[in-house]
């Protein structure tokens, strides 16, 4: 199973387990394909389209979480109080993720392209990235790896601290406002991405402490 405190013989906590893992899946099939629009020479009407058809799906997954973890709570009482506490918020996250990888396809949507750009190939790199750590995600929390997990959070922190830096080196930027403000929100998005995958993880691993000092945006 993917979160180790899921316990078996109960039908609510096995689809939770289940709805997480397509929340991951999904989440990275929506970034996948939010980032492949920014580098499209062609109508992305569809990308779009199913963008949102990914996003609703990660909504729907939330709230299938949501009803089962009640049912949960109302059969076994708050015995389970930090199991619960911590499935909602690894389910937020992961819906927090769905909406900045549209985030990201807005971006495209506004006519933002990378393509040919000097720095088109570092910007695809870091969506690569927040891809495969949603990937490597799903890994970690499916073989239940603490000790891959520190290091992907050790990781992912170093990544989003590189990626204010880059903010705040654009907000001094003398670029012109049409090349720094689409890559200042990008890696905005990315960051924020990054943000919540490493935030689920963390949430498994140190229940109710670093969790719930976490403000996500």
């Amino acid at each position: 199973m993917v979160l180790s405190f899921f316990r078996g013989g109960d039908d609510a906590l096995e689809n939770v387990d289940h709805e997480v893992t397509k929340m991951l899946g999904d989440c990275r099939h929506s970034l996948d394909l939010a980032l492949s629009a920014l580098y499209s020479d062609g109508d992305i009407t569809q990308i779009g389209e199913e963008v949102r058809a990914t996003d609703l799906r990660i909504n729907g997954s939330e709230e299938s979480v949501r009803r089962d973890l009640l049912v949960h709570t109302t059969v076994h009482g708050g015995t389970e109080v930090a199991m619960v506490l911590n499935s909602l918020l690894v389910v937020k996250k992961l819906e927090r993720v769905g909406d900045q990888a549209k985030n990201v396809f807005d971006l495209a949507d506004e006519g933002v392209r990378f393509t040919g750009d000097p720095d088109g190939e570092e910007l695809a790199a870091l969506g690569i990235e927040a891809s495969g750590r949603l990937g490597e995600a799903a890994t970690i929390l499916a073989a239940e790896d603490e000790a891959g997990a520190e290091a992907f959070m050790t990781a992912c922190v170093e990544r989003m601290d590189d990626l204010d830096r880059r903010v705040n080196k654009l907000i001094h930027s003398d670029e012109p406002a049409r090349h720094a403000v689409p890559r200042a929100m990008y890696y905005r998005y990315i960051k924020r991405i990054i943000a919540n995958t490493e935030g689920a993880v963390s949430t498994l691993v140190r229940p109710l402490s670093r969790a719930e000092a976490d403000v996500d945006e």
